[in-house]
């Protein structure tokens, strides 16, 4: 009786004991990587958030591979998931900024263009207009020579665009018909709200193809007013000589 006692009282331990051992714990840096990658949602918002997104995968690889040398520890498939999951966002993240950049240079390399061609057919006022905020041009039919001559502060800024070396050897160009080619974007910039981006174009002699000057376009983007509320425009901001050809 008493030996049949111990076996079964062995028996039963055992049984409970093979329970134990077969027990592993979920890895809390797993849990932690998959929370975080599910976080990571939040880089789409904003470039500052993308270390979330990184600091997940960090905690997913170290996490899967403690898990896989550890015998007590399980949660290789979460580690797995918040890995994909911050990888994700994180390259929907990078994505959306590239999208964004691209688009904002190409409309400033438009813009840029328009205005140049404007200054190369010796339309200074046109010219000048672009280089206004929307809100501060006048209506379109409007006369621009008496919109000038009315302010004194207007003709002041118009005679300071025209005296731009660059502006004054376009004046002063005695030959044929000149156009520009783009050469290549130059840079971009952000401050205070304002995006800015630079370009460089090629003034020839279109009789000839013969390269006169490079020159150097900014073009800056920031948020519209008034009837413009809620949009974007573009501001003509500066344009330098870059080189000269002899």
């Amino acid at each position: 009786m008493v030996d049949s006692a111990q076996q079964h009282t062995s028996a039963g331990f055992s049984a409970e004991n093979e329970d134990l051992m077969q027990y592993r714990e979920i890895s809390r840096l797993a849990i932690s990587g998959l929370v975080l990658g599910i976080l990571s949602v939040m880089a789409v918002f904003t470039s500052v958030l993308w270390i979330v997104p990184v600091i997940a995968i960090v905690i997913c690889l170290v996490a899967y591979y403690h898990i896989g040398r550890s015998e007590l520890l399980t949660g290789q498939g979460m580690a797995l998931a918040g890995m994909g999951l911050a990888a994700i966002w994180l390259g929907l993240s990078i994505t959306q900024v590239q999208v964004k950049q691209y688009a904002l240079v190409t409309a400033s390399r438009e813009m840029a263009a328009q205005w140049l061609d404007l200054i190369l057919q010796k339309k200074f006022m046109e010219a000048h207009q672009m280089s206004m905020h929307p809100s501060a041009r006048p209506p379109a039919k409007t006369a621009l020579p008496a919109f000038y001559a009315e302010n004194e502060m207007r003709t002041e800024d118009l005679q300071g665009f025209e005296s731009r070396d660059i502006v004054k050897a376009i004046d002063q160009w005695q030959g044929g018909p000149l156009e520009a080619t783009f050469v290549r974007d130059f840079a971009t910039s952000e401050y205070e709200g304002l995006h800015y981006a630079t370009h460089i174009f090629r003034i020839s002699d279109k009789e000839n193809g013969k390269p006169l000057w490079d020159v150097k376009v900014t073009l800056k983007r920031q948020n519209g007013t008034g009837d413009n509320a809620g949009s974007f425009v573009w501001i003509a901001d500066s344009i330098s000589l870059e080189k000269v050809y002899h």
